[in-house]
C-alpha cells in the first residue's frame, strides 16, 4: 500500500538550515513508511525544493491571496494518511511582525492539522515566544496534535503541554550525523582557515560578534566566512560581508562534499544554529553564538555546553582562546570529539523514536478505520 503524506510549514532551501529540515523530514518519512510513499510539501518557496521527489504548493500569500492548490490541500487533509509538521522555529509571536507572518502563513496550516481527522505528527519544534494573547490561540490547537516534539527546554516549560515529547533537532539525530561525525578521527586543523559565519540579529550584527572578528584578526587566527542563508529578507550576505569582507568559503567546502572528506576539518564559530549543526555534521568543531533558546538545548543534547554562548553576552577573549585551542591542541580535539561520540547512542535512540512515531501514527489510524468499518 502506498501511503500519502503531507508536510506542512516548509520555508525555503535557500536557507540551508530550513532546507535541511525539510530534507530530513522527507528522509524520515520514507524510512518509516517506505520509499514509495507519496509526499506533498507546502512551503513558502516551493520551487527551491525542486530537487526533492515531492509534490509542492506555495503557502505564502501573494497580492491576490493564497494559492488555490495550497488551499485545496488544506481543505483535504483528511484524504492523507498522515500530516507532518516540519521541524523548526516558525510558531512564534514575539513581535508584531512575527505575529502577523505566523498568522498569515502558519496558523492556517496548524489549524487545519489540528482540526483534521488525519493523525498529525509535528517534528522537533521550538515554539514561542507567544505574546499578546497568542498562547490562547496556539495551545488548544497544539493539544489536538497526535504527537508534538519539542527541541528545547524553554518551549517545554512555557507550553506545559503534558503530551509533548522533548527530542533533539533533526539535524543531529539523522544517520548522516551519527555515522559521519562519530567516525571522524581527531586530526589537526591548525593549517586550515577557521570560519566565522554570522547573521543579523534584530536588524544588525551583534556588536560582540564584530569585536570577536577583530580579536581573531589581532590574534593572527586566519578566518574566512560562509553565507548560510541567501533568501530575501532572511539573507545573511550583507551581514557576513561586513564581518569577513574577503573571499568566502563555498558550500561544498563548508559541508566537506568533496570525495573522501578532502576538505579539512575546521574550527567554525556560527551564529545561526543550523550553520553550527551543518558544520558539525560535516565533521568540523563548532562554537555556537546563540541568539535563541534552541541553540543552548541543541548543544546540551550534544554534550557541548562548554562551546555555546549568548551572542549578546559573551567574552570575545574566551571564544578566541577556544578557537585557538581547538585548532592547535590534539588533546582538546580528542576531548571535543569524544563528548559528541558519547552522545551518539542517545541520538540514535531519538532518531528511532521519531521513525516509530510516524509509523505508529499511520498504523494506529488504519486500525481505527478498520474497526469503524
Amino acid at each position: 500500500m502506498t501511503h500519502r503524506i503531507i508536510i506542512l510549514h516548509g520555508y525555503s532551501s535557500k536557507n540551508r538550515g530550513d532546507g535541511l529540515l525539510v530534507e530530513e523530514s522527507v528522509s524520515l518519512i520514507r524510512e518509516a513508511l517506505g520509499e514509495d510513499t507519496r509526499i506533498t510539501l507546502l512551503a513558502s518557496d516551493p520551487d527551491s525544493f525542486a530537487h526533492l521527489p515531492v509534490d509542492r504548493y506555495c503557502s505564502r500569500p501573494g497580492r491576490s491571496g493564497w494559492d488555490r492548490g495550497y488551499l485545496r490541500e488544506l481543505r483535504h487533509l483528511n484524504s492523507y494518511d498522515l500530516v507532518v509538521g516540519v521541524g523548526g522555529g516558525y510558531l512564534r509571536a514575539g513581535t508584531v511582525t512575527e505575529t502577523l507572518k505566523t498568522a498569515l502563513v502558519h496558523v492556517p496550516q496548524l489549524g487545519a492539522a489540528a482540526l483534521s481527522r488525519t493523525p498529525a505528527v509535528y517534528l522537533p519544534q521550538s515554539i514561542g515566544p507567544l505574546r499578546g494573547g497568542t498562547r490562547l490561540v496556539y495551545t488548544p490547537l497544539l493539544r489536538r496534535l497526535t504527537t508534538l516534539m519539542l527541541r528545547d527546554d524553554r518551549s517545554v516549560t512555557e507550553l506545559s503541554l503534558p503530551d509533548a515529547v522533548r527530542t533533539p533537532d533533526l539535524a543531529i539525530t539523522s544517520p548522516e550525523f551519527t555515522d559521519r561525525f562519530a567516525s571522524d578521527a581527531a586530526d589537526g586543523t591548525g593549517e586550515a582557515e577557521s570560519v566565522l559565519t554570522v547573521r543579523a540579529v534584530h536588524g544588525a550584527v551583534p556588536p560582540l560578534v564584530t569585536t570577536l572578528a577583530e580579536a581573531l584578526a589581532a590574534a593572527d587566527v586566519p578566518v574566512t566566512g560562509y553565507i548560510q542563508s541567501s533568501v530575501g529578507g532572511n539573507s545573511d550576505s550583507d551581514a557576513q560581508r561586513s564581518v569577513t569582507p574577503g573571499p568566502l568559503l563555498d558550500e561544498d567546502a563548508y559541508l566537506r562534499k568533496n570525495s573522501h572528506h578532502a576538505d579539512p576539518r575546521r574550527v567554525v564559530v556560527a551564529v545561526r544554529l543550523h550553520a553550527a549543526l551543518l558544520a558539525l555534521r560535516a565533521g568540523h568543531r563548532v562554537i555556537h553564538l546563540s541568539y535563541e533558546r534552541k541553540g543552548f538545548s541543541a548543544f546540551a543534547d550534544l554534550g557541548l555546553e562548554e562551546w555555546v554562548h549568548n551572542v549578546n553576552d559573551f567574552d570575545p577573549a574566551l571564544v578566541v582562546d577556544q578557537v585557538r585551542t581547538l585548532r592547535e591542541s590534539v588533546e582538546e580535539q580528542h576531548r571535543y570529539d569524544g563528548l559528541v561520540r558519547d552522545r551518539v547512542p542517545y541520538l540514535v535512540d531519538q532518531h528511532d523514536l521519531a521513525v516509530n512515531s510516524l509509523r505508529d501514527a499511520v498504523i494506529s489510524d488504519a486500525a481505527v478505520e478498520r474497526t469503524a468499518q
